[in-house]
């Protein structure tokens, strides 16, 4: 379960929680992201029905959002409207420090605390590479309306309920905290 103060660390990126939905009354979720250098780029993705926002601190954070690609530097932000692909990365040779703040809140602290969980206990790569169908399958599914990876083929997108299925009869969850406690939300295995 997230909270404001809790810092999720999976060593070459580390998020802190300003504000969750409980505080803001669903209105969004805040945290401040220090990302290494070395750290590959989140899959390209988006927030079908939320805006996300980064505000550069420190470094600069390269980005692809829609059909632009760009660099903020400090004190500039970048706005995702709902619905758009991109992704980011620390685009420099210091560390990147972003405030990112997410409207409306939604499950989108539950998505970054399970995917950062699963990059912390070695069950998902940093950027996303090469992940466990299944495990990706149960996460994506149960986050649909919080994130979804905008280059699948349309192949594996028919088949994300299938395998979510399969999934979680083998035993994956949807959601993955940081205490190690089972997920606090139950998620559908079928549409």
């Amino acid at each position: 379960m997230t909270y404001a103060g809790l810092v999720l660390d999976e060593g070459d990126e580390r998020i802190e929680f300003l504000a969750t939905a409980a505080d803001t009354a669903g209105e969004l979720v805040s945290c401040r992201i220090w990302v290494a250098p070395s750290r590959p780029a989140p899959p390209e993705h988006c927030h079908p029905r939320q805006e996300e926002t980064f505000r550069v601190e420190q470094g600069r954070l390269g980005y692809i959002a829609g059909t632009a690609a760009g660099e903020g530097k400090v004190g500039e932000t970048v706005v995702v409207p709902a619905g758009t692909n991109h992704t980011f990365w620390n685009a420099g040779d210091e560390p990147l420090v972003v405030v990112a703040d997410v409207r409306p809140a939604m499950r989108f602290e539950d998505f970054a605390e399970t995917i950062h969980v699963l990059i912390r206990d070695g069950k998902l790569a940093a950027g996303g590479t090469r992940p466990n169908p299944l495990l990706l399958a149960v996460v994506a599914r149960t986050y649909r309306e919080e994130w979804r990876l905008t280059h699948l083929s349309p192949v594996a997108r028919a088949l994300l309920p299938v395998l979510a299925f399969i999934g979680r009869r083998v035993g994956f969850q949807g959601h993955y905290r940081a205490d190690g406690k089972a997920g606090s939300r139950p998620a559908a295995s079928t549409v």
